[in-house]
Order: C-alpha cells, then structure tokens, then sequence
C-alpha cells in the first residue's frame, strides 16, 4: 500500500516517516561498514535522496545522526529486554531467556560490526559513547535486567551486593568470550544450539556466585558442566 503525498508536496505523515527510517537505515549501513570518520553526510544524503540541510535540521551534525542510530537501537533493546523480564519467573529461567537474548542479538554481524566501530572510534571521538555507556563506563539499555536482579536481592531470591556490578559480570559472563573472538575474527558465530549451551551454562556460573544460599554448579545442575567448545 502507498501513501499518496499531500497536495501542494508535502509529504504526508507516513511518507515522512518512512523517509527518516529509510535515512537512519543507510546511515547505519555505512557507519558500520565504513567507520564513523569515513563516512560522509555527503554519501548518506545522495543514497537516501535528501537534501543535506535536512539532515542537518533534523539532527545537528553527524555525531546527532550516529547518536540517533544509537538511540533507537537502544530503545529496540530494552523494549525486547522488557517483554523477557517478568516477576513472576525465577531466577534461572529468567536468566537463561534473558543471556539467550543477549546471545541471538549480540553476536549478530551488525552487532558486531557497531561494537567494533565504537572500540576503534570512542578515544577519536568520545561524542559517540555519550549515549551508549553511562559515565561510570557501563552499557545502557541493561536497565530491565538490572531492575530484576534488584527485586530478586530484595525479595532475597538471589544475595547480591552491588546490583550494578552483578549485571556487567552477568553481560560478559554471557556475552564477552564470544563476542571477543567474533571481533577478532577467528571464529564464526555459534549456531542457536550451541547459544541456547553458551546461555544455560553461564547462568550456572552465576547462580553458583549469587543464588541464595551459596549454592555450587554441581547443586544447581546435578553435576559439572561440560566444557564449551567455541569454535
């Protein structure tokens, strides 16, 4: 179905937003396969066929447009993340859905391409981190993560002290090792098989250092978990 332009040629409201989505869908495109300073607005606006004043009025400069990408990106997440924290679950199922989802989206080429674009550019270009980590250096968008291990400390499902440094430790508990050799090019990304085994057998390691009681691996799964191969 089209949407059919306003007389006078103004486009309608879901012409424009079809124009911004198709905009910040070049835009990623090229950030994450050319890098953030060899990209040019130039090479953006003649791809989406826009005037560059009109990026600029809508978002400021390249770093607004990048920060743009970043945000909604951000807000995708947490919106995903939310759906999967639920009260009423406990702690490993919860958990477990949750380190799968850090797996399936993490461990995506773009993802892996963006995480790269930041690590090179972030010392070059401090601007482009402002929105994706906080000033304490940790990542944005784990919030609905955070605020569950916070109610299960509360409710004292699990004995946490720092409800902020248990959620990085769970983040690279989950994601780091992977997401390392992705970067580095040695190894392909795991099948869903074996980033359903990479999800369940990290939550192990953390519910032996955080689950009520002290509990070990071995209580929790009824012996020791097997060694991971990662490639």
């Amino acid at each position: 179905m089209t949407h059919q332009t306003k007389a006078g040629g103004r486009p309608t409201r879901q012409e424009s937003e079809a124009r911004r989505q198709r905009l910040l869908a070049i835009a990623q495109r090229r950030f994450l396969t050319g890098g953030y300073r060899e990209t040019s607005l130039e090479s953006i606006v003649r791809e989406a066929g826009i005037a560059k004043k009109t990026l600029y009025h809508q978002y400021g400069s390249k770093a607004g447009l990048f920060a743009t990408i970043l945000g909604t990106l951000r807000n995708s997440w947490i919106a995903e993340l939310s759906d999967i924290v639920l009260d009423s679950h406990p702690p490993k199922p919860m958990l477990e859905r949750v380190a799968l989802h850090l797996l399936d989206v993490g461990t995506r080429p773009d993802m892996i391409a963006l995480h790269r674009l930041l690590l090179t550019e972030a010392h070059r270009f401090p601007e482009l981190i402002g929105s994706h980590y906080d000033k304490k250096g940790g990542l944005r968008g784990m919030e609905p993560l955070a605020d569950y291990l916070g109610r299960a400390k509360a409710d004292g499902a699990l004995k946490i002290g720092d409800v902020a440094l248990a959620t990085e430790q769970f983040l690279y508990l989950v994601l780091g090792g992977i997401r390392a050799r992705l970067l580095l090019g040695t190894t392909r990304r795991p099948a869903p098989a074996l980033r359903r085994r990479i999800a369940r057998e990290a939550v192990q390691v953390f519910l032996a250092g955080y689950a009520a009681g002290g509990v070990g691996v071995a209580a929790l799964t009824g012996g020791e978990p097997e060694a991971v191969r990662l490639s």
